[in-house]
């Protein structure tokens, strides 16, 4: 920063004719000091503005994953990050940060989600991304059971994966990364079964047969020449949702 001293001490009104060498000098230095303490408290604000974005930015980011991952019970902003957020210690942040990630995304949790979900907990995520996608979750539930019986580490023999049992292309194509996730399997699943649904403007026969034979073969040959597992698979599926029904 360049400061004309001279310049600053006739803005501030106070003489600049010869009054001694000694007098000019502390007068120089006054407005000196003067002038680098507004610089230093310009600085102190604009740090002060971005500790705050940075902090809020934070806080939005753990909101998110709270609200994706939470148990039943809800937290609020407060109970999250207990004090004033801004006020306190940015350590405080942080290590609600780290608590969030070690809960959800220890090694511990990745296994869990792998294939140690319970079916309560899977029956908690189903209903999130039903009401999310806006598809019944006794649909969601009726596939997940007649797919893998709720088992997030499920394989078939052609390859198929997870609780829905994906296909590694269909997976990829669906935007899902790891198919023994429950969470990416669940959420990209429904998105398919949703779009298969769009398609065939809500005509469940064609959307399930779909999902089981491929949209190829259903358009190609019609519902008519369905093989049988694709039969039993379609009758199993709304033989389960007349349960969920009653």
């Amino acid at each position: 920063m360049s400061i004309d001293t001279v310049k600053a001490l006739a803005l501030s009104g106070a003489p600049t004719g010869h009054k001694g060498t000694t007098g000019v000098n502390d007068l120089h230095r006054e407005m000196f000091e003067k002038l680098l303490e507004n610089a230093a408290n310009k600085t102190e604000s604009l740090q002060e503005k971005s500790r705050q974005l940075i902090a809020s930015a934070r806080l939005s980011q753990l909101q998110m994953l709270q609200n994706l991952f939470a148990d039943e019970e809800e937290q609020t902003a407060d109970e999250l990050f207990p004090g004033d957020l801004f006020g306190g210690d940015m350590s405080l942040l942080a290590s609600r940060q780290s608590q969030i990630i070690d809960k959800y995304y220890s090694p511990q949790s990745a296994q869990h989600s792998a294939g140690q979900l319970g079916k309560e907990d899977i029956d908690r995520l189903i209903d999130r991304i039903a009401a999310s996608l806006s598809l019944a979750p006794d649909l969601i539930r009726s596939v997940v059971t007649a797919e893998s019986a709720y088992q997030a580490d499920a394989v078939s023999p052609v390859g198929a994966q997870g609780l829905m049992q994906l296909m590694p292309d269909t997976a990829k194509e669906l935007g899902v990364h790891d198919s023994f996730n429950a969470h990416e399997n669940l959420l990209g699943g429904s998105r398919y079964l949703k779009q298969l649904l769009d398609k065939y403007a809500g005509d469940l026969d064609h959307a399930l047969a779909a999902y089981n034979w491929g949209q190829g073969n259903v358009d190609r040959h019609g519902l008519d020449n369905m093989p049988q597992e694709t039969r039993n698979y379609v009758a199993k599926i709304k033989s389960l949702l007349n349960k969920e029904a009653v």
